[in-house]
């Protein structure tokens, strides 16, 4: 276990990487935890536990109960690595989108780094899909897509090292609290990927418990309850908005296939006009 000091703020904050929760109690008082680190167990007092462990949190396991409570199924699967190079005949800042009904190759390019590739795509049997080769799956259902880019990336993936490849979820809970345990984060209201807010949210969240703790610091119940109650309209929001952002992303059907496309060309029409516009504004546009 590496314990090192973060410096980086008003006090000194110790981190320990390799360190995980095994058992949680909440006494009342306090919350005393047995912590695994190198082999080794042993216990501590906390004031406050906040479990931020993402989507299958151990946190949330350990004191709220099994994963299939809160976790909701989306039919749906993701694979996200980063390409070593570019895909041919395309500028490195440049993004490409391959998406079909039920499937979708995504390439998001940076100017300063590597793209990275996501694969998603549809299925009603998402336990199915974790059994066996990632890269076979994948292949099998991109077979029929005849797409240099597509290809590329599928051959990039033998060649990756690490990559993630996980069923999609959205995590829902009546409450985010549980005496001085509190979740945050993906471990909390997992928005999934496709409403783009994981780790926006994730920062609010963050942001908006230490308001709370800092109006109501002798009334912990109180402070907790503050802050759900204004965060869940939040929440709540964008992750009924993921169903929506889904079908751009991956899209359903065949005719939900065609309304993305409609839509895509229509906001890049109007973001064409916006940018012309405003470089007429600024003198920089260029006339014949």
């Amino acid at each position: 276990m590496a314990r090192h000091p973060w410096r980086r703020t008003d006090e000194p904050i110790e981190v320990r990487f390799a360190t995980k929760p095994v058992e949680i109690d909440d006494t009342g008082g306090h919350v005393r935890v047995l912590l695994e680190a190198a082999g080794a167990r042993y216990h501590e007092n906390f004031d406050l536990v906040v479990g931020a462990d993402g989507l299958r949190s151990g946190v949330r396991r350990l004191v709220f109960g099994p994963h299939e409570n809160y976790m909701t199924d989306w039919d749906a699967m993701i694979c996200a690595f980063q390409l070593r190079e570019q895909v041919p005949s395309f500028a490195e800042s440049d993004s490409i989108i391959s998406a079909r009904a039920g499937r979708a190759v995504w390439v998001f390019g940076f100017a300063d780094r590597p793209p990275t590739a996501l694969l998603t795509y549809r299925t009603e049997d998402t336990g199915g899909q974790l059994a066996g080769s990632r890269i076979e799956q994948l292949r099998a259902v991109f077979s029929d897509v005849d797409n240099p880019a597509v290809r590329h990336v599928l051959d990039s993936l033998e060649q990756t090292p690490d990559f993630l490849f996980d069923s999609v979820h959205q995590v829902k809970m009546p409450r985010w609290s549980k005496g001085r345990v509190v979740l945050m984060g993906d471990a909390a209201w997992c928005p999934n990927l496709y409403s783009g807010m994981g780790a926006g949210s994730a920062l609010r969240g963050g942001v908006e418990l230490g308001k709370a703790l800092g109006e109501t610091p002798d009334d912990l119940d109180m402070a907790l309850t503050a802050w759900e109650s204004r965060l869940r309209p939040f929440i709540g929001r964008h992750q009924r908005v993921a169903r929506l952002k889904q079908q751009m992303f991956v899209p359903s059907s065949r005719p939900a296939e065609a309304l993305r496309s409609v839509v895509l060309r229509v906001g890049c029409t109007v973001r064409q006009r916006q940018s012309a516009k405003s470089r007429a504004e600024n003198g920089s546009a260029s006339f014949r």
